[in-house]
C-alpha cells in the first residue's frame, strides 16, 4: 500500500496549529525546566506541596496522614527536582521519582546520606592534604586524603552546614541540602589567609605553623611560612621541625630527627607515600628535602596507625606540592648555602606538573658559611685526627682541602582521569659529592712514609619514584593504591702516595661501591559503611636488595670482598576509628609483618583512645608494639662509602623493637592552647656492629653463633613534653619544654652498667615569637638545652690500632648547657604579578660560645680531649622571587 503525503500548501498551517495547541495545553506550560520559584514562611507543608500542583503542575501524590508541620523554603528559577528537595529539606519525610510524577513517603527507617568531595586551593587548585572537614551540629567530620578527597557518611540530617579548615587558610563553609547534594561531588575551593596589609600598623592574620591532629600525640604541621622562621643558612623542614616538643634540637646544629629517644634512622621519613633512605645533605647538616616542594607534614609522635610499621621511634609523613592547576607559575630562590628554581604547569585543566631543583654553591663561590660547616661536619674524621696530631718541633704538617656540593631535584605529575580518580607520579633524585685532598709531611712514625699525599671521591645518590592512584567508590568506600622503587647508593675511591727521598709511588688505593634497592607495593582501603566506626585495612609488600662491594690495594696485595643481602617484608594491617558517642573515640588495630630473613611473623598490635572530658580538655593514651627491619650504618667504624649505608636484618643481626606508651592532657582556652605529654619506651634487641671499619669485611666472614660481631642489649626512653601555643593577637607563637632520658644497657659494654645514649638530652626549652610590623614579618626563637654527655678520658684506652676503647663510666660526663637566640625579619612586596619574598636571619644573636660535643685523639703522644664549638654569631640572606 502507498500513502501519499498531504499537499505541500496545507504543512505549514498543521504545524502553525500544532504548535499552537502544544503551546497553550496547561501540561506544557509548566513542565518548563528552572521555571519553578516561590518562598514559604512558616507556611503548612501540605499547603506549599499543594501549591506546586496546583501553580506549576508538578505530579506529587503522598499520604494524607505525612505531618504537616510549618516549613520555610525558597527557590528560584528551579527545576521540579531542586523543587521538591528545597520544600522537603526541614522534614524527616522521603521521595522517590518515577517517570514525572513524585511519591513523598514516611520513612520507614532513619535516612541516612553521604556527601563526597575534594578540598582545593583557591588560588592555584592544588589540593589540600589533612584539611578538618566537619559537620558541627552532626559532631561528625573526616580529615582529607593526601589528594585532598574526602567523604562523611551516616548524615541524619536533609540540611546541613559543611565547614573546611586548614593551618593557614580562611575556614569555607558550605550549606548541603539532601539528598540533591548527595549525588553531587564537592569541589571546595579554601583561600589562603592574608597575613598583612599595606597599613603602617600591626595588622593581618597570623602566620599558623601547627595544629593537633586526630592520633594521640600527632602533629599537622605547614611549611607554607616556614621561611619566616629563623635558619641556618638554608630553609629547612627538618630544622624547623626541631622547635616542636619531643624532637631534640640536631647534635652540633645539624637537621638530624631525634624524636622521644630515637635515632633518625628509626624515623619512618615517607614522601607521597614513598620511604626515603637519604634524608640529609653534608653529612646530615641540611635536611636532603626542599621545603618549596612541600605542601604538608604530619609528625607521628605517639600512637602510630596501624598502616604505618618498619620503624619504631615516628613517622614524618611528607605531602608534596601539586602545583598550580589553574596558570603556569615559576620561581627563582637563592640563599648562602644553595639556588634554586621550581615551576608549576597545568595540565589540560585536569592536572598539573610541579618542579623544583635545588643546588649548592659552586666551590668557586662557596661563602664563609658554608666553609665552617666544612669544618665542623669533617673534624672528627681519621685522617683530619692525624692532622691535628701534627708537632711542629718534628715538622709535621698537614694540608686538607675539600670540596662539597649538593643537590636534588623533585618532581609531581598529578592528573584527575574523574572527579573520583586521581593519579599522581611522584619521582626525586639528591646527590652529594665530596672531594678532598690531603698530605701529611713527616708522618713516617704514624703512616711509613714521611710524604703522603691521598685524593678521595666521595658520592651519595638517592633516586624514587612512585605512583598513587585513588579512587572513591562513593561517600562510604575509598582506596588508595602506590608503586614505589627506591635506590640508594654510596661510592667511594681513595688513592694513597708517598714520597720517599726523591721516589714518588702509589701505594695503596681503596674502592667501595655499595646500595640498596626497595621496591614497594601497598593497597589501602578505607569504609564507612557501619555508623560511627572507620575501618581501614590494607597490605604492604617491601622487596629490599643491598650489595657491599670493597676491593682494598696495599702495594701489591689486592683483596675484594662482596656482600649481599635479599629479603621481603610482607605486612597486613587493619584497624578501626569507632566513635562510641562524642565524648570518646577509640581506635584499636594490629600488623602483622612476615621478614623472609627471620621466616618469622611479628604482631603490632596497638590502640589508642581519647576522652573528651569537657568541651575544651581531652584525654588521650595510647600503646603499641613496633618493630624494624632495616638499619643504618653510622659510628667509629664505618668508612666514608659504608657511612650512612643501610643492612638488613639477618641470622646475625636481628631486628630492634620498641613498645611506646603514651599520655597526654589538651586544653584549649581562648586564643591559647595547652597541651602536655608522657610517653615511655622499652626498646629491644639494639645492637652496635664493631671491630671492623669496612661492614662488608665484618659481615662477609663466617662466625659461630657465640662470635662478638656486635654487642646486643637493651633500653628505654621516658620523658614528658609541654607545649603552650598563643593561636591569635599580635604577638602569637608556642613554647615548649621537654625533659627526656634515654638509657641503654649492653652486656658486652661498660661492663655491663646502664649508660645514657650518645643523643641524650636531659631537657629543652624552645620558645618562637611571632609578630609583625606593617607588611615585615619579624620571628625570635631561643632555645636552651643541656650538654651532651661524653667519657671522663681516664676512662678511655687507645689500642695498638688507635681504636678508642671505653673500659666504664661510658657517658658519664656531660658538657655545659647550649642556648642560643635566632632571629628572622622577612618582607613581601608585590610588583604586578611577580612576588619577591627578601629575608635577613641571624642564627646565635648574641654570639654565645656554645659546646657540641668532646673530640679525641688517639695519634696523640697521649689521648687528648677537645671541645668542638658549634657555630656563632651567622647572619643569613634569602631571596625568593615568584611569578
Amino acid at each position: 500500500m502507498v500513502i501519499h503525503a498531504r499537499s505541500s500548501s496545507l504543512i505549514p498551517l498543521y504545524n502553525f496549529l500544532l504548535a499552537g495547541l502544544l503551546f497553550l495545553s496547561p501540561a506544557f506550560s509548566v513542565t518548563q525546566i528552572d521555571s519553578i520559584s516561590f518562598e514559604f514562611n512558616d507556611t503548612p507543608l501540605k499547603t506549599a506541596l499543594r501549591k506546586l500542583i496546583d501553580d506549576y503542575g508538578v505530579s506529587i501524590v503522598y499520604p494524607d496522614n505525612i505531618a504537616n508541620n510549618l516549613i520555610s523554603a525558597r527557590c528560584i528559577s528551579c527545576s521540579e527536582k531542586e523543587a521538591i528537595v528545597s520544600v522537603l529539606s526541614t522534614s524527616n519525610l522521603v521521595w522517590k521519582q518515577t517517570g514525572d510524577q513524585f511519591t513523598i513517603l514516611n520513612p520507614t527507617k532513619p535516612f541516612r546520606f553521604g556527601v563526597l568531595g575534594r578540598a582545593m586551593d583557591k588560588e592555584s587548585g592544588d589540593p589540600i592534604p589533612y584539611a578538618n572537614v566537619f559537620i558541627s551540629e552532626l559532631k561528625i567530620g573526616d580529615i582529607s586524603r593526601s589528594d585532598g578527597t574526602f567523604s562523611i557518611s551516616n548524615i541524619s540530617s536533609r540540611t546541613c552546614t559543611l565547614t573546611i579548615s586548614y593551618i593557614g587558610y580562611e575556614t569555607e563553609k558550605v550549606p548541603l541540602k539532601f539528598p540533591k547534594d548527595e549525588s553531587i561531588f564537592q569541589e571546595i575551593f579554601i583561600s589562603p589567609k592574608v597575613l598583612s596589609t599595606e597599613a603602617v600598623s600591626i595588622t593581618g592574620a597570623a602566620r599558623e605553623f601547627m595544629d593537633r591532629s586526630i592520633s594521640p600525640g600527632q602533629i599537622s604541621f605547614s611549611p607554607r611560612h616556614i621561611s619566616t622562621l629563623p635558619n641556618l643558612g638554608e630553609v629547612d623542614i627538618f630544622r624547623s621541625l626541631q622547635l616542636l616538643p619531643g624532637i631534640q634540637l640536631g647534635l652540633g646544629g645539624t637537621s638530624g630527627l631525634f624524636i622521644r629517644g630515637g635515632t633518625p634512622d628509626q624515623n619512618l621519613i615517607l614522601l607521597d607515600g614513598m620511604p626515603l633512605y637519604q634524608t640529609g645533605h653534608i653529612f646530615g647538616f641540611v635536611s636532603g628535602i626542599n621545603a618549596n616542594s612541600i605542601k604538608d607534614v604530619q609528625v607521628y609522635k605517639g600512637g602510630f596507625p596501624a598502616q604505618y610499621g618498619g620503624r619504631i621511634s615516628s613517622v614524618i609523613e611528607l605531602t608534596s606540592r601539586n602545583g598550580n592547576s589553574l596558570k603556569p607559575h615559576g620561581g627563582l630562590y637563592g640563599n648562602l648555602m644553595s639556588q634554586g628554581l621550581s615551576g608549576e604547569l597545568p595540565l589540560f585543566s585536569r592536572g598539573s606538573w610541579n618542579f623544583n631543583f635545588r643546588q649548592s654553591t659552586t666551590s668557586d663561590y662557596q661563602t664563609d658559611l658554608y666553609q665552617a660547616i666544612q669544618e665542623f661536619v669533617t673534624g672528627d674524621d681519621k685522617f683530619n685526627l692525624i692532622g691535628e696530631s701534627a708537632d711542629s718541633t718534628k715538622k709535621q704538617t698537614a694540608l686538607y682541602s675539600p670540596q662539597f656540593s649538593y643537590q636534588d631535584f623533585t618532581s609531581k605529575v598529578s592528573f584527575i582521569i574523574s572527579p573520583n580518580n586521581r593519579i599522581t607520579f611522584t619521582s626525586t633524585a639528591g646527590k652529594d659529592s665530596i672531594r678532598e685532598s690531603r698530605e701529611f709531611i713527616g708522618f713516617g712514625s704514624l703512616l711509613g712514609y714521611d710524604t703522603t699525599y691521598t685524593q678521595e671521591m666521595t658520592e651519595w645518590r638517592s633516586a624514587g619514584s612512585i605512583l598513587n592512584w585513588s579512587s572513591n567508590w562513593d561517600h562510604e568506600w575509598d582506596t588508595q593504591l602506590t608503586l614505589s622503587n627506591n635506590e640508594y647508593t654510596s661510592s667511594y675511591d681513595s688513592e694513597n702516595s708517598a714520597r720517599d727521598q726523591l721516589e714518588e709511588m702509589i701505594i695503596g688505593t681503596a674502592k667501595e661501591e655499595n646500595y640498596l634497592k626497595d621496591k614497594t607495593i601497598k593497597i589501602h582501603n578505607r569504609f564507612k559503611g557501619f555508623e560511627n566506626h572507620l575501618i581501614e585495612f590494607g597490605i604492604d609488600e617491601s622487596f629490599y636488595e643491598n650489595r657491599f662491594y670493597d676491593e682494598k690495594m696495599d702495594g701489591t696485595q689486592s683483596n675484594i670482598t662482596i656482600f649481599e643481602q635479599e629479603g621481603f617484608l610482607h605486612s597486613f594491617y587493619i584497624q578501626n576509628r569507632w566513635v562510641p558517642t562524642e565524648k570518646w573515640v577509640i581506635q584499636p588495630g594490629i600488623r602483622v609483618n612476615y621478614y623472609s630473613e627471620h621466616e618469622k611473623y611479628y604482631s603490632s598490635p596497638r590502640i589508642s583512645i581519647i576522652k573528651k572530658i569537657l568541651p575544651n580538655f581531652t584525654l588521650e593514651s595510647s600503646i603499641g608494639k613496633h618493630y624494624q627491619f632495616i638499619h643504618q650504618l653510622e659510628g667509629d667504624y664505618t668508612t666514608r662509602g659504608s657511612q650512612g649505608m643501610w643492612i638488613l636484618s639477618s641470622e646475625l643481626i636481628p631486628n630492634i623493637s620498641s613498645t611506646n606508651h603514651h599520655l597526654g592532657f589538651n586544653w584549649d582556652y581562648g586564643n591559647y592552647s595547652l597541651t602536655t605529654e608522657f610517653y615511655y619506651r622499652f626498646l629491644n634487641n639494639l645492637f652496635q656492629l664493631k671491630d671492623s671499619y669496612i661492614p662488608a669485611s665484618s659481615l662477609k666472614q663466617n662466625r659461630d653463633a657465640d662470635d662478638d660481631l656486635m654487642d646486643g642489649g637493651k633500653g628505654f626512653a621516658r620523658g614528658f613534653e609541654l607545649l603552650l601555643r598563643k593561636q591569635k593577637g599580635r604577638l602569637t607563637g608556642w613554647l615548649s619544654y621537654q625533659r627526656n632520658q634515654t638509657q641503654y644497657e649492653f652486656p658486652g659494654l661498660n661492663n655491663g652498667d646502664p649508660f645514657l645514649s650518645d643523643h641524650d638530652v636531659t631537657q629543652e626549652f624552645k620558645s618562637v615569637l611571632m609578630t609583625s610590623i606593617g607588611t615585615w614579618n619579624l620571628t625570635a626563637n631561643w632555645v636552651y638545652a643541656s650538654g651532651r654527655v661524653f667519657t671522663h678520658p681516664d676512662n678511655i684506652q687507645v689500642d695498638p690500632s688507635y681504636n678508642i676503647l671505653v673500659s666504664k663510666g661510658k657517658n658519664g660526663e656531660r658538657l655545659n648547657s647550649i642556648h642560643h637566640l635566632d632571629v628572622s625579619i622577612s618582607k613581601t612586596w608585590l610588583i604586578f604579578s611577580t612576588r619577591i619574598h627578601f629575608g635577613l636571619s641571624v642564627y646565635n644573636l648574641y654570639n654565645q660560645n656554645n659546646m657540641s660535643h668532646k673530640r679525641y685523639n688517639p695519634y696523640t703522644p697521649s689521648l687528648t680531649a677537645s671541645d668542638v664549638a658549634m657555630l656563632g654569631i651567622t647572619p643569613t640572606l634569602f631571596l625568593q622571587i615568584s611569578f
